[in-house]
């Protein structure tokens, strides 16, 4: 079972780790050290709305209550007695957030949260829906590029082949520049999407005849550049308002597809509506779990190699 690197059981996490953090944890005690690492946050600014459905459910109440005017003092602010010693450590979520107000204590842990598929691995076997015991995980269509089809070195040439008429995809130069820093635990976003993906029109010589879905128009790609994308495979669409985080779907999932991400936001909400996750809301990238994908990309390419070469010594004994 796939595990945080914050969660193993290892020098770093059970003792350097732990030391360092109560040490930040009583240096920050200290106004003057505090207020110097909070940017101007502590006991001075007032919470910042997050999405327009907050502004506007705080604009139904302004003339009882104006939340734009409080000033919060969630960890500075203590008794007069011990103003050094005793301090609450409050954040008021979910506008305001500890990875914002002070990353050096956000560490992700081990802990089930937000559920996350792995477009990429994923076959629409469904064995994550007939498992989950509550009846949150639903399927739904989505285009995307095999793991298999992109692999490039030791695995590359064993996916689909381009065809006319069928999907293809090509990278984003200024999106797969980001990918390094997209931090699922913290980003609180959908995963960038890293493939625009068009319609093949016509395969000539080196290169397609492409239309693109986004935009319609048509366009000359060359063929190193494309790869087969698939719109029948099909990934998950979650209820988080059933979810009871019991990691099944993940257990069950024998194509690696399945994750419990450490993403703690996005499970809580004013509305049961606010609690479905699209599908593009809960897709993991490849590299936040690269040794499980590699494993699974190992798996099939061995599987089309050995079918390959039946085919061809089947060929082979028919000509004979």
């Amino acid at each position: 079972m796939a595990s945080h690197p914050h969660g193993k059981p290892n020098f770093r996490n059970l003792f350097w780790y732990p030391f360092k953090i109560t040490g930040l944890t009583v240096l920050r005690t200290y106004d003057f050290i505090g207020r110097r690492f909070s940017s101007g946050y502590h006991n001075t600014t007032h919470p910042e709305f997050i999405d327009d459905g907050d502004i506007a459910r705080a604009e139904k109440t302004k003339h009882i209550n104006d939340i734009t005017q409080h000033h919060y003092t969630p960890d500075r602010a203590g008794t007069d007695l011990t103003p050094t010693i005793w301090k609450p450590q409050t954040i008021s979520y979910p506008y305001e957030r500890l990875e914002e107000i002070e990353p050096w204590l956000f560490v992700p842990g081990n802990y089930n949260g937000r559920i996350g598929v792995i477009w990429e691995t994923c076959t629409a076997c469904k064995m994550c829906i007939n498992i989950c015991p509550n009846s949150c995980l639903h399927m739904t269509t989505e285009l995307r590029v095999d793991v298999l089809d992109s692999a490039e070195g030791e695995w590359e040439g064993f996916g689909a082949e381009l065809e006319v008429g069928k999907f293809a995809a090509i990278e984003k130069p200024e999106v797969m520049e980001t990918l390094p820093e997209f931090n699922q635990a913290t980003a609180h976003t959908d995963a960038p999407e890293e493939w625009r993906f068009g319609e093949v029109l016509d395969l000539t010589g080196s290169s397609a005849k492409m239309r693109w879905n986004d935009s319609g128009d048509v366009d000359i790609v060359p063929l190193t550049d494309l790869y087969p994308a698939d719109d029948q495979i099909v990934s998950g669409r979650i209820d988080l308002g059933r979810c009871m985080f019991c990691g099944l779907c993940m257990e069950a999932c024998n194509f690696t597809s399945f994750f419990m991400t450490n993403e703690y936001d996005g499970m809580s909400g004013f509305t049961r509506q606010e609690l479905w996750m699209d599908a593009s809301r809960t897709r993991v990238l490849v590299g936040d779990h690269q040794e499980a994908v590699d494993s699974e990309l190992a798996k099939r390419a061995s599987k089309e190699r050995d079918k390959r070469a039946k085919k061809a010594a089947k060929a082979a004994a028919g000509e004979a």
